[in-house]
Parts: structure tokens; sequence; C-alpha cells
């Protein structure tokens, strides 16, 4: 069994104090704008399965996780390779390569999304009843041909994002993603469904956000390769630069897909092998775990540019150190919110309408499956950032197969609760590969004493209200009562190995961005 790895003892400041402060900073405002993402994507579930039939609602569902699926092909990876090689420019004395990155990576994704929309719009009804069935066939159609037009907008907005966090700032994706775009959406879907709006107003409401995101987002980044600009070194020949994105994107380009496809293809197999309904039921149930992944992957979007400048740089230990760092603090968020989201599931999904909450065993068995993926850490993050953007597509590729193949199994005699064992499968398959690769190839471990700790205090804390309120029927506000005093203890526990956990490095993110920092070691 692999040692868990060592940190610095309580009391002492860490070698690496000014990266994990770094990432403490960074994270914190990717978690904000996650709490706004998280409670936006539930309001809009809320609203479309309390105001509209589950059929509607279910076609919706579906037909946004294709509209996902099919940007997520139209951005070609260039997400992940601008976030790549950004920083890795501006740590190499390469800052006048930024505009030709940017543009080099532009081009294409313009030029294929507009193709895909295309045919996405002229195929919409011949796949529509493949989809929904012949009852819901016509809804979905319309709401394709209207999701087409919006298809290479957003592929654009979702690239310069990335370019932002890339040329080294979270916050456009904090205002102009998670709370801009997200919010903007929600009040559409409202206003259509107080207007007495049509299925096609419904998918346009979803979808219309994107464009003052794009154009938002677009002027944040002009600002920040100008400012980034100035490098000493020549810039790099087109070819040459073209050459070396691509080579490393191009993987990434088919992982994207196949990533995507592991977290959406589920509702639109539910909705093709069971009914649009059961697809409502399904989106609703997995809100919530989509909720928690929310806040781990704004931990991913903070780790990933400050990866690649490590590795650059061959700081191979500081690395090892900030992906331990990064794992301990998704644990100590994520947990509890997995572990209350399982042991309420029931009341939770209540709220979604009468019927839902026959949905509410999804909801446990994915709940607990995200304590596994949460332990194991941003590892695909890891990989990419090292450059070993092929291995992590074999990664997705395989976890993708089985999550299909397992779908086809289980969804007709299990209904939804045979598609969230498939992803339940998925997603143990999609962390576990990484995470020996992690170790075999780069030598880096995820695992830490005080990560044991956050496991095991958590466990204690929530862990036992869940097995109380899955053995006794209690009323809501007892269960409520004993999560908050739950939460009361965690809280005392973390405070009291607050040393061990380096949570000191979140002070920098309470200060203000021009304030002295206190004197201490210098950064690895």
């Amino acid at each position: 069994m692999t040692p868990l790895a060592p940190v610095s003892p309580a009391g002492r400041a860490s070698p690496h104090s000014g990266q994990l402060e770094r990432l403490a900073r960074r994270g914190t405002a990717s978690m904000i704008g996650a709490g706004f993402s998280g409670v936006f994507g539930v309001v809009l579930v809320v609203i479309v399965t309390n105001g509209f039939s589950p059929a509607v609602a279910g076609t919706l569902f579906a037909a946004t996780a294709a509209f996902l699926i099919l940007e997520s092909v139209a951005l070609l990876g260039t997400d992940t390779g601008l976030v790549r090689w950004l920083p890795t420019q501006l740590g190499s004395d390469r800052a006048g390569d930024l505009r030709r990155t940017v543009v080099v990576a532009v081009a294409p994704v313009l030029l294929f999304s507009v193709v895909v929309a295309a045919g996405l719009h002229t195929v919409a009804s011949g796949v529509a009843p493949y989809l929904v069935g012949d009852a819901e066939a016509d809804t979905m159609a319309g709401m394709l041909r209207a999701l087409a037009l919006v298809l290479p907008v957003a592929a654009l907005h979702d690239l310069v994002l990335a370019a932002t966090r890339g040329a080294g700032s979270m916050r456009p994706t904090v205002i102009v993603e998670n709370i801009g775009r997200l919010g903007l959406q929600s009040l559409l879907v409202v206003l259509t469904y107080l207007a007495g709006g049509g299925t096609v107003m419904l998918a346009l409401a979803w979808a219309v956000p994107y464009v003052p995101g794009l154009a938002v987002s677009t002027v944040w980044l002009s600002r920040l390769l100008r400012r980034g600009a100035g490098g000493r070194a020549p810039a790099t020949p087109w070819a040459v630069l073209a050459r070396e994105f691509w080579s490393y994107t191009a993987a990434r380009g088919i992982a994207r897909v196949t990533q995507t496809a592991l977290k959406r293809s589920d509702i639109v197999m539910v909705a093709a092998l069971a009914s649009p309904a059961e697809a409502a039921l399904y989106t609703a149930a997995s809100r919530f775990i989509v909720l928690g992944q929310l806040f781990v992957q704004s931990v991913q979007q903070a780790l990933s540019p400050q990866m690649s400048s490590l590795f650059a740089r061959g700081e191979q230990r500081a690395a090892n150190a900030v992906f331990q760092a990064a794992t301990r603090w998704s644990m100590i968020a994520a947990w509890p919110l997995y572990l209350v989201t399982a042991g309420f599931a029931p009341a939770l999904m209540a709220l979604f309408g009468e019927g839902y909450a026959s949905a509410s065993d999804v909801v446990v068995i994915l709940s607990l499956t995200m304590l596994l993926a949460t332990a194991c850490g941003p590892v695909d993050s890891v990989l990419l950032m090292a450059g070993r953007s092929w291995l992590s597509l074999r990664n997705s590729t395989v976890a993708l197969a089985v999550n299909v193949g397992l779908n086809l199994v289980l969804i007709p005699p299990l209904g939804i609760r045979g598609a969230a064992i498939a992803w339940a499968v998925a997603i143990v398959v999609r962390n576990l590969l990484p995470l020996f690769q992690v170790r075999r190839h780069l030598d880096m471990w995820p695992g830490t004493a005080p990560s044991l700790r956050v496991g095991l205090a958590a466990l204690g804390c929530f862990g036992l209200v869940d097995a109380v309120l899955w053995l006794a029927d209690l009323p809501l506000v007892v269960g409520i009562s004993l999560t908050a005093a739950a939460a009361i203890g965690y809280g005392a526990v973390l405070w009291t190995w607050r040393g061990p956990l380096e949570l000191a490095a979140f002070r920098t993110a309470l200060r203000p961005r021009h304030a002295p920092a206190r004197p201490g070691p210098t950064a690895a």
C-alpha cells in the first residue's frame, strides 16, 4: 500500500507556503463562483420541473445535454490547451506568444463550431425521435434547432474564459460565467415561464446568455493579454506555435468530448431508453451531485495554471505539495456536502415537485461515490498540466465505454437507478486510473495524514447523522438540528487541526489584493 505523504507539522510553515497561498487565493475566488453557479443550477432545475410538465422538462434537459456534448466537440480541447500553454509561456519569458496562441486556438474552433451547428440544425428532425420518442419528437427538434443557433457562441465563450484563466485571472470565470451567465439564464427561464412562452422560447432562454457572456469575456481577455505582453524573447513563428499547441491539444479535444459525454450522455440515454419524464427525474437527482462537483472543479480551475507553471520550471516537489493541499481542501468542502445530500435525499428531491422524491436513491448512490472521487484529488488536471494528455484521453475513453455499456444493460430493467449505478462505476474508473498513473509516472500522490483526518471527521460528524436519519423516521426539523450540531463539531475539529491542514494559507484570500503579506518563508 502506498504510504501517506507527510506534510508540515502544526505550527511550522510549509516550505511551499507561497504556492499554497496562491492556490488558496485563486481557489477561494473560484469557490465563491462555484457557490453562485450551484445555486443558480439548482434554481434553474426547480423552475423547470415545477413550471413545466415532466415531459417538457425532460426534453429540455436531454436537448441541453446533447448541446453541451456537441459544444465540447466544437471546442476541440482548446480550453485545456490554453490553460496549459499560456502560463507556460508567461513563466518562460514568451509573453509575445500569448496573442498568437489565442488566435491559433480560436480560428479552428470558430470554423468547426459553425459546421457542427449547421449539422445539428439540419438533422434535428431526424434524430429527435431517437432521443425522446415520437411523442416529444417535434418539441425536441424545435429545441435542438434553437440551440444550434447559439452553439458557436457557446464554444467561443468557453474558449475565451479558459484563456483568461490561463492568463492568470479567475475573476472573469467567477463574474462572467458563474454569476453573470448562469444568473441571467435562470432569470430568462423564469420570465419565459411567467410569460407563458413555448418550448422553443424556453430553449432560447437557456442558451441566449452565452451571447453577452462572450462579449464581456472577450473584452476582459484583451485587457489581460495587453497587460501580459512584452516579453524579451521574440515571438515564435506561427507554424511552430501551431504545431506546439495542437500536438498537445489534439488529444485533449477527443478527451474533452468523452468527459462531457460521461457527464451528460446518461441523461440522453435515460430519455431514449426510458422516457423524457424519467430523464427529468434523473437530471433533478443528479443536480446535487453537480453542485458538489462545482466546488471540486473550482479548485481544479485554480490549480491547473499554477501546476502548469510549476511543471514548466521543474518544481516537482512544490507541484506535489499543491496537489495534496488541493485534495485536502476539496475534501473539507465536498465531503460534508455529499454526506448531507445523501442523508436528506428525499427532502431535497421534494423541492423539484410532486413525484420527484422517488429518485432519492439516485442521490444516495452518486453522493457516496463522489466521496471516493474527491479523495483521489484533481488527478486528471495533474496529468494534463504535466503534458500527459494522451493518458487522460485513454482514461476518459475507458470510463465512457464503461458508462455507456452499463447504461445499455441497466437502464431497461432498473430505469434511473441503473443509470446511477452505471455513472457511479464510471466515476470510480475515471478516478482510479489517473490516480495510479500520477503515482507511477510523476511520483505524486494526493493522500496525506491530514486528508485522512478530514475524511474521518466528516464521517464521524455527518455520516453519523446520516445513519440516524436512515434508521429512524425523524421529523425534518430534528434532522436539520442534528446536522447543525454536526457542522459545529466539524468546524471545531478543523480549527483544532488548522496547522496540519495548512488553513493559514487562506489568510491571503481575505486580505486586499495589494495588501503587504506577513513575513514568512520564501516560496519555492
